[in-house]
């Protein structure tokens, strides 16, 4: 059975830097959307700390636990900032013995021209004074570099406009990055993370990786047609489980574990305006026909035990608001079983392959 109702989720996975809306009213408009602006999170916070309740009315927190990932050894450890090989084709420019350059006039050198020429890159420099590689350019960047690492996706699955590099535009890449190091220092030991021809094959033996893998489970609790999901009910619950309310006006399960998103899982509704406005739940007048449990597989650290982790919250709600849980993955409805089999073999498969669910390489590419 296939599901249409995946605009919400679309709005749940885009990226964003503030935590969620506010109105600029205390009184609900007829129409949720009007009148709204973006807030901090401490905004977000003082608008439910004056309207609802900061606890549920039991603890229901066993439901999920204090479960953590098994995270990899030495994920995250690093206090350096270097590209990722599994994703981007790395030109590592050595300079000579003693040499220094302001990292300011390195990035220079990689003007639009270049990047017209050549396509985007990241730059890296390896800093003169802790001697740790570090983004060339940022707020707490280095003053000087004695090294630098021109980057260069090899695919980009969220940009429709991305084109594959071919050989000859990798050689091309080679030589305008050689350019530019012996102008600046005269003769430089230049790598790059693969030949041109390798680094060819293995973009392409990425493309289509997004399509395979890049897929969302969600656990839809749908409401029975006589009684539709309180907007009360649902805090509670929420706050039952030890979900916080936050980005998005949307619920979800903190991730501190520093792998893979922010959240384990989140919680919206397909019911407009697809999030929970904490003025309409005060006001009754939020009743939503679904919840919708969800998570992106390939960015989610151990996906299968998150799946399992999601159903047993799922279920908890069922027990206190009713209605039928039903299990989809991508726009494919399944049954639990098959939704736990195939999470898992997209988990074995991408590790497999080097891109282990929530892990730096994952995340970029996915």
């Amino acid at each position: 059975m296939k599901k249409s109702i995946f605009l919400s989720l679309i709005t749940f996975l885009t990226t964003v830097f503030v935590v969620g809306c506010n109105p600029k009213t205390e009184t609900m408009t007829e129409h949720p959307l009007d009148n709204l602006y973006l807030s901090t999170s401490s905004e977000s916070q003082e608008r439910t700390d004056r309207l609802l309740p900061r606890e549920g009315t039991e603890d229901a927190s066993h439901v999920l636990g204090d479960w953590q990932p098994d995270l990899p050894v030495g994920e995250n450890d690093s206090e350096e900032y270097r590209p990722n090989t599994s994703v981007e084709w790395v030109i590592d420019v050595k300079f000579p013995e003693d040499e220094t350059a302001k990292a300011e006039e390195v990035a220079s050198m990689f003007d639009e021209s270049f990047r017209n020429e050549c396509g985007s890159c990241s730059l890296y420099g390896k800093d003169a004074n802790s001697g740790l590689w570090t983004f060339l350019i940022s707020a707490d960047g280095p003053e000087s570099v004695t090294g630098l690492q021109v980057a260069f996706d090899y695919q980009q699955s969220w940009n429709s406009n991305f084109a594959t590099a071919n050989v000859m535009q990798y050689e091309a890449r080679l030589k305008a990055v050689e350019k530019i190091a012996s102008k600046m220092f005269g003769q430089c030991i230049m790598k790059a993370s693969r030949s041109p021809s390798e680094a060819f094959r293995y973009a392409e033996s990425l493309d289509g990786l997004s399509d395979k893998y890049d897929h969302i489970v969600s656990l839809y609790l749908l409401a029975e047609q006589d009684r539709l999901f309180e907007g009360m009910d649902i805090w509670d619950v929420m706050l039952c489980l030890g979900l916080e309310w936050g980005d998005m006006d949307c619920f979800h399960w903190i991730n501190n574990s520093n792998t893979g998103d922010d959240f384990f899982f989140s919680v919206e509704t397909s019911t407009p305006p697809g999030y929970f406005l904490p003025e309409q739940i005060a006001s009754d007048q939020l009743k939503t026909r679904d919840l919708i449990f969800c998570f992106s597989v390939a960015r989610t650290v151990q996906p299968t035990e998150i799946t399992k982790k999601m159903d047993e919250a799922v279920q908890y709600c069922q027990s206190r608001l009713g209605g039928k849980i039903h299990y989809v993955l991508g726009e494919d409805e399944v049954s639990k079983p098959e939704l736990i089999e195939r999470v898992g073999q997209i988990e074995s498969e991408l590790t497999e392959i080097g891109f282990e669910p929530g892990s730096d390489a994952a995340l970029q590419m996915f």
